[in-house]
């Protein structure tokens, strides 16, 4: 099974900045990443007008984009996919990063910023990155030690 690490935290914290550098990170490093991101209120895919666009409006279950490099595949649900569902669609990756999903089970790095709450993440917070020093009961980064962060992971999965 390929490692997931969850990138938790509130909004406007810093996550989606983190999963980019750990990304970078990871990647200079020669490691295979996969990012997930929970779209809480929805997002859309695709620009109106387009062709992908109308065939998902014609009532498409699957759209797929093929291009020079790349696939893109659209999967349209009723409701929203089990979390391992959407895990289980991800291969040939040495690690899955997930921003967001914090109420699921496994390891997570909390993203805190100063005057922010904090989630109630238990015995899933493996670190913290913060941008103010902290006092914690597991490793804690700053802002600018992605690179740090990233061994930790390695180390922490054995990848």
């Amino acid at each position: 099974m390929i490692p997931v690490i969850f990138i938790s935290g509130y909004s406007n914290t810093g996550k989606t900045t983190l999963v980019k550098n750990l990304i970078q990170s990871f990647k200079e490093m020669g490691y295979r990443v996969a990012a997930v991101k929970h779209a809480v209120h929805g997002y859309e895919l695709d620009v109106q007008g387009r062709d992908t666009w109308h065939y998902c409006q014609a009532g498409a279950d699957q759209v797929v984009v093929v291009g020079p490099g790349s696939l893109t595949r659209h999967q349209l649900y009723a409701q929203e996919p089990p979390f391992q569902e959407v895990l289980e669609m991800i291969e040939d990756v040495d690690l899955i990063i997930v921003e967001g999903f914090k109420k699921e089970a496994g390891p997570k790095v909390e993203v805190i910023r100063k005057g922010k709450e904090r989630l109630p993440l238990g015995n899933d917070l493996i670190a913290v990155v913060s941008d103010e020093p902290l006092t914690q009961k597991v490793p804690c980064f700053a802002n600018n030690d992605v690179d740090q962060l990233a061994k930790f992971i390695i180390d922490y999965f054995s990848l």
